[in-house]
């Protein structure tokens, strides 16, 4: 009989990126090839780690939010007792900013790491053994598609009555003239005036249930950064077959786990500069608009799979346990 691998994962509730790795792990777990004991950080003290084979540890990763705070007066023990187990152990970077480090306070490149959209800059500085994503689901269904037995058989007809969206949270709830803030609205000033011409749509709604549904029917899909160059909204905007135009502090980041976007031919990048002129151009070429999309959807159908990243990180695992 073969042995399954154990798995202890550590994680914090309130890091909302973590969720794609249990995708992952329950693939895993429904494939018969691992068990996997989810804990919360301050439970994980009370856990007897040495039976398990692997220990995959992320607590919340901003140390100066304020979610950090919950969690602060034990990060010192939790630490500890994962940096003491003594098998195979991975940190899990959940941080939206590709760039960032979610633990420097262990000042530690050479440990296994899985991170959340890194970009280039932090593949070669630490031990990345597998990028994942922003959790959107385990099983995806595009708004684009007609699916029988949870498989896509037909396209929709659908009419795309928005020429250009940018329903974005312009940066509520965050500290005056952050980034997100002032990034977000600079890109708006440079929109405005396509409404006089275009179907504009700028009305931010928050959780709004029939969103994928909405980006289902959107031409171009405006995607500024959020607390990191990648956000959800680009990842449902590839699903929703609609063209993802991005920031292009897109392009050095890792957004999907098993494929590659290409820029001019996935999605189209923008910046400050010259944003209205890309605009124009593909204003001025619906037939691209259609084609980039759709090479856009299938490239994430591809990349974003859970599935194909489980198995990845399954032959990944064996070779580290």
């Amino acid at each position: 009989m073969i042995k399954l691998m154990k798995i202890l994962f550590v994680r914090d509730q309130n890091s909302c990126n973590t969720p794609y790795l249990l995708y992952c792990l329950y693939w895993l777990k429904k494939l018969f090839l691992i068990n996997f004991t989810e804990v919360s950080v301050k439970d994980y003290l009370e856990i007897d780690q040495n039976s398990y084979d692997v220990v995959i540890y992320a607590t919340f990763p901003d140390e100066e939010a304020p979610q950090f705070n919950k969690i602060r007066s034990v990060i010192p023990q939790t630490d500890e007792k994962f940096l003491g187990f003594k098998k195979t152990r991975i940190l899990f970077d959940s941080l939206s900013h590709g760039s960032k480090d979610g633990f420097p306070r262990l000042n530690d490149y050479s440990i296994p790491r899985l991170k959340t959209a890194p970009d280039k800059e932090y593949l070669q500085k630490f031990n990345v053994i597998l990028p994942l994503t922003y959790p959107i689901g385990m099983y995806i269904k595009s708004p684009a598609y007609n699916y029988l037995l949870g498989l896509p058989f037909s396209p929709k007809t659908i009419n795309k009555t928005v020429d250009i969206s940018y329903r974005v949270n312009p940066g509520l709830g965050d500290s005056e003239g952050s980034y997100r803030q002032q990034i977000r609205m600079k890109i708006l000033d440079k929109l405005e005036p396509y409404a006089k011409a275009y179907s504009l749509d700028t009305n931010y709604q928050e959780k709004d249930p029939n969103y994928n549904h909405y980006l289902a029917k959107v031409l171009i899909s405006v995607c500024p950064p959020g607390h990191g160059p990648g956000t959800f909204r680009h990842l449902e905007t590839l699903n929703a077959q609609s063209l993802m135009f991005s920031h292009d502090s897109i392009n050095d980041i890792k957004l999907l786990p098993n494929a590659e976007l290409i820029e001019g031919e996935d999605y189209i990048a923008f910046n400050l500069d010259n944003i209205t002129d890309k605009l124009d151009q593909l204003l001025a070429n619906p037939k691209s608009i259609e084609s980039i999309a759709k090479r856009g959807y299938e490239k994430f159908k591809r990349g974003y799979s859970s599935y194909r990243t489980a198995m990845r990180l399954y032959q990944i695992l064996r070779e580290l346990v």
